[in-house]
């Protein structure tokens, strides 16, 4: 089985998100730094700073401008294994436009606060091979004369787990916002996204990986698709255990 999961994970990457690369004119690199603070067996806190890049115009540097920074505080609720609530009770975005034309490049960039709510389940399909689905809900309250945002997105990803300090994940999730838009505009963007996971110490994660994005700006009536290369590294505080 362990070889069967390893070969469909490969082929299914290959096919799904090499072509896209390839084909791709704008490029982004995000990158993300957690705190994650356990409060009890079931509960804990994380902190997020996030910074994002973007090509400038007629330019393949995916570390040319900025495109946004963000703060973001996280409450998470482990019910079991399978089961998991989280609220963000506040974050900050500082969002740059996306480069289009020469002059987008000296915008300057909006605020937003946001607020969040989601689900997260997981289901063993075989030994090591889960598929997880994660719910979430939306409240973007954005400086200025743009109107607030209710968005919804869900995500569904399937992951194996090598070990237990490595796994890697494939998976799409679709963003829909349900207030605050026209008809023409429901649609947000698209993510299809590949993950690898690496966990060398019980305190230490890094997650790399890759997102393909079709997005629908309120300000655009074709899609912008996006390249976006990713590393994520969380550190969790220990607790001491007792003498």
């Amino acid at each position: 089985m362990k070889i069967k999961i390893n070969t469909i994970i490969s082929i299914i990457a290959v096919a799904f998100f090499a072509p896209k690369i390839m084909a791709q004119e704008h490029t982004n690199s995000w990158f993300r730094t957690t705190l994650s603070i356990p409060v009890t067996e079931k509960i804990k806190t994380d902190i997020e700073l996030q910074h994002r890049r973007q090509n400038d115009f007629e330019s393949n540097n995916l570390l040319d401008k900025n495109l946004m920074y963000t703060f973001r505080t996280w409450i998470y609720y482990k019910q079991n294994k399978d089961v998991v609530y989280a609220i963000s009770p506040f974050a900050y975005f500082s969002n740059y436009k996306i480069i289009q034309k020469q002059s987008d490049a000296v915008v300057k960039p909006t605020n937003e606060y946001r607020f969040s709510a989601s689900v997260e389940l997981q289901h063993e399909l075989a030994n090591k091979f889960f598929v997880v689905d994660r719910t979430a809900l939306e409240y973007r309250v954005f400086e200025g004369s743009v109107e607030n945002v209710i968005r919804l997105r869900n995500r569904l990803a399937f992951r194996y787990d090598f070990t237990s300090k490595f796994n890697t994940t494939i998976g799409d999730e679709i963003l829909i916002n349900a207030s605050g838009t026209d008809a023409q505009h429901i649609f947000d963007h698209n993510r299809l996204f590949t993950n690898f996971s690496f966990k060398p110490k019980p305190a230490l994660k890094f997650d790399i990986g890759y997102i393909y994005i079709s997005r629908l700006p309120k300000n655009n009536t074709d899609l912008i698709e996006e390249s976006n290369f990713y590393l994520n590294f969380t550190y969790t505080l220990q607790k001491k255990k007792a003498n």
